[in-house]
């Protein structure tokens, strides 16, 4: 589960993106289109927070639960390689921006699975994993149809979702998001990004060729 300031993070970040350009609306029921990754940024202070919503086609090849060990296999790494967002993205070095947390979810399992990055969680996890398996039995068995019926059909569209909370010492010089995405991910064809910053109000499309966006 999301810490708490994960929580209020996604909550930011919805809240800018509804404020944003009104392309958002648009680009919300979009998706699930495959090679269309969104990107939403919001500042916070000095944190700058960044929600990264993929098609499970463009991170894995594959928008259905695993089915062969090569499956099983390209899902594994392409947890890791979202669980490593220096591969991924990088802001300029003059704002001093380090990974503070993050967070990485995706829907291509029956129940869906998460990988929450922060030590605080990691000392529980343990315990929070041994209290889901206490649940009673007969519980989860009155759920499981009903349960398998919701996540059947997500699993149709397949998708990952990335949040990264970066804190900067110098967010004021904060100029320039690079992105490598399209390097670990052929696959995407476009990110859309809608950016809130304290430089105002973003809206852009990046692609392989021109993957630099400055503020």
């Amino acid at each position: 589960m999301p810490t708490q300031h994960f929580l209020a993070a996604t909550l930011l970040l919805i809240s800018a993106a509804t404020c944003a350009a009104p392309a958002w609306a648009y680009t919300q029921h979009e998706a699930h289109l495959h090679g269309q990754v969104e990107l939403n940024m919001a500042q916070d202070g000095n944190d700058l927070l960044l929600e990264i919503t993929a098609p499970a086609a463009d991170v894995t090849g594959f928008e259905h639960p695993p089915e062969t060990d090569a499956e099983q296999q390209a899902l594994k790494d392409a947890v890791q390689t979202l669980n490593r967002p220096d591969t991924l993205l990088a802001l300029n070095a003059e704002a001093g921006c380090q990974l503070h947390e993050h967070h990485v979810s995706h829907t291509l399992s029956e129940h869906t699975e998460t990988h929450n990055h922060d030590h605080e969680h990691e000392k529980h996890s343990d315990h929070d994993h041994d209290e889901h398996e206490g649940h009673d039995h007969h519980d989860h068995e009155q759920h499981s149809e009903h349960d398998h019926d919701d996540h059947e059909r997500p699993s149709k569209h397949g998708e990952f979702s990335i949040q990264y909370t970066y804190h900067c010492e110098a967010i004021d010089k904060l100029s320039t998001l690079t992105l490598k995405w399209f390097a670990q991910f052929p696959a995407t064809e476009k990110i859309q990004l809608q950016a809130i910053t304290a430089k105002g109000q973003h809206a852009t499309t990046l692609t392989a060729s021109q993957a630099e966006f400055r503020f």
